[in-house]
């Protein structure tokens, strides 16, 4: 039996097996091994990264231990890291979305985006980049695109940069540490 546990927006615990933390380090680690080094083209396969990460960005524990807390805090950095890939890619591709996550309205991850509360101060600034860009996403008009298509009133690409440094290239520096 697990002692994770994920919040719902309503506050209730839901219960998180090993089978599910397990599904999410697979795609946390594949996703920061793929896009290290990358800011805005991330790269993220249609058939791939399919969990709903936006429900474990509140991931918690009943039983701290050295392994709780590190999943803790890979739960956390990894769902925001792929929350920031998901923009970026909804920001790539804003009309057709082909991605199972996308078939999620874009205020589902925007209201557990506004629900989570950072473990630290250091994410704040991770939090507030998900939280403009999903808004901005979600009043996306014509107006915001030129006349081939491509969007030209937003750039994200700061905060891109702050995730591409301060979660993706800092995992690895972590890891090498610990």
């Amino acid at each position: 039996m697990s002692s994770y546990y994920r919040v719902e927006l309503s506050g209730e615990r839901v219960a998180v097996s090993y089978a599910e933390l397990a599904a999410l380090r697979k795609d946390i680690l594949r996703y920061f091994d793929d896009n290290l080094g990358e800011t805005v083209s991330i790269y993220m396969p249609a058939d791939e990264f399919t969990l709903p990460y936006w429900k474990y960005l509140s991931l918690g524990f009943t039983r701290p231990s050295a392994e709780s807390v590190h999943y803790q805090r890979l739960v956390e950095e990894g769902c925001l890291a792929l929350l920031n890939g998901i923009t970026l890619e909804l920001l790539d591709e804003p009309i057709v979305i082909t991605r199972h996550w996308a078939a999620e309205p874009v205020e589902t991850l925007l209201r557990y985006a506004e629900y989570y509360q950072p473990s630290s101060a250091r994410l704040v600034p991770a939090r507030d980049h998900v939280l403009r860009t999903l808004t901005f996403v979600q009043n996306l008009s014509e107006r915001d695109f030129d006349q081939y298509g491509l969007l030209t009133t937003a750039d994200h690409l700061p905060g891109a940069k702050w995730f591409a440094e301060e979660i993706v290239r800092a995992y690895f520096s972590w890891r090498l540490t610990v």
